[in-house]
């Protein structure tokens, strides 16, 4: 017997208003319909006025990823005025990134083993989000609307107190990283209800051009910062964090692999600063009647922003293309298929945002 049920926007397992409207027969779901919209603010219109407070307004886009979009917005305006910012800050500008990923990727873990009934897990993960979240409070001031990027650079510096600070919460985070990663691993309950959960195979992936984690737990070896790399990253070593189980296992051990990429990346990194001019903020230029872009990695997948100027501080044009929105519509063919209770599994593996979906 066939019917139909809601799922959303509003639902214990949902973190933020998504709908999906499933077709059952019984606990097998045929058919899915993903509607979003919930949040939608108009933000990308709200983009054509001063270019440096836009670089504020990029931050309230995802209340998650706020470095790496105000990052992505001020490159995509350095770029268009050929302005290039001082090293110092690109260093800053490179940790501030890579501290994001990290807190990022534990509340996706944790938000992933609440969904399948592990409360204790999530709350050790919520734990050490927490001490990267006092790492960003010491640095910027704030928690998660940082408000360091301006156009031309940063407006915070790291001295050598934070640096050593910055080094030695690398150590005490990646010692809990590691315990955290020993209890999901040889978790024998964790991969039973994982493993073989929400199938994105290798081809529909490519198919559906789906970035991240998700891309990654689905083989697909893509990550901007290696690909395509900006600011520092083309001086780091680091290579593609790549599952091959396609699942919601794969999407997991993704992020839980990267926590000790992002570690090493920072490690790599707060050495650059030493000897380095206090030089945190190049003087900006007017913006010429030209248009530009720029695309960074976050935690969620590729980011990608477009600005096009009107030769004043106002921008005339700002196009942003989130990473949930190129992972949403992979939602549909992974749920078509399977039992009513891995859906909440499947979606949240995919760490979706919906307010960067909507805009």
């Amino acid at each position: 017997m066939r019917s139909t049920v809601q799922f959303g926007p509003q639902h214990p397992v949902w973190v933020e208003p998504i709908r999906l409207k499933l077709t059952l027969d019984g606990e097998l779901v045929k058919d899915v319909e993903l509607e979003a919209g919930y949040v939608h603010r108009g933000l990308e219109k709200k983009f054509e006025w001063d270019y440096n407070k836009g670089a504020y307004l990029a931050e309230r886009v995802c209340g998650i990823c706020t470095q790496h979009h105000s990052t992505c917005f001020c490159l995509a305006v350095e770029n268009n005025m050929n302005l290039e910012i001082p090293r110092r800050a690109a260093v800053i500008r490179t940790i501030m990134l890579e501290l994001e990923r990290l807190h990022s990727h534990l509340l996706a873990i944790g938000l992933t083993l609440e969904a399948i009934g592990f409360e204790n897990l999530f709350m050790l993960c919520f734990r050490n989000r927490e001490t990267v979240l006092d790492v960003f409070e010491r640095t910027t001031g704030n928690r998660v609307l940082h408000g360091i990027n301006l156009v031309g650079g940063v407006t915070r510096n790291i001295g050598p107190e934070m640096a050593k600070e910055i080094m030695d919460f690398c150590d005490l985070i990646e010692k809990r990283c590691h315990d955290l990663e020993d209890m999901i691993v040889h978790s024998h309950t964790i991969k039973a209800r994982m493993k073989g959960v929400g199938i994105l195979p290798k081809q529909t992936a490519l198919d559906y051009s789906v970035v991240g984690p998700v891309a990654r737990g689905s083989g697909v070896a893509f990550d901007v910062r290696i690909d395509a790399p900006y600011l520092l990253y083309n001086e780091l070593k680091m290579k593609h964090v790549v599952e091959e189980s396609c699942d919601v296992w794969a999407r997991s051990v993704v992020r839980v692999r990267e926590l000790f990429q992002s570690i090493d990346l920072i490690r790599q990194l707060v050495p650059m600063l030493e000897g380095l001019p206090d030089d945190i903020l190049a003087k900006s230029k007017t913006m010429p009647e030209t248009d530009s872009f720029a695309r960074v990695e976050p935690p969620r997948g590729e980011l990608f922003y477009f600005v096009r100027g009107k030769k004043s501080k106002e921008l005339d044009r700002v196009k942003v293309r989130t990473s949930t929105y190129a992972n949403g519509p992979a939602l549909v063919p992974v749920i078509k298929g399977c039992q009513l209770a891995d859906v909440g599994p499947i979606t949240i593996s995919y760490d979706p945002c919906i307010g960067c979906f909507d805009r």
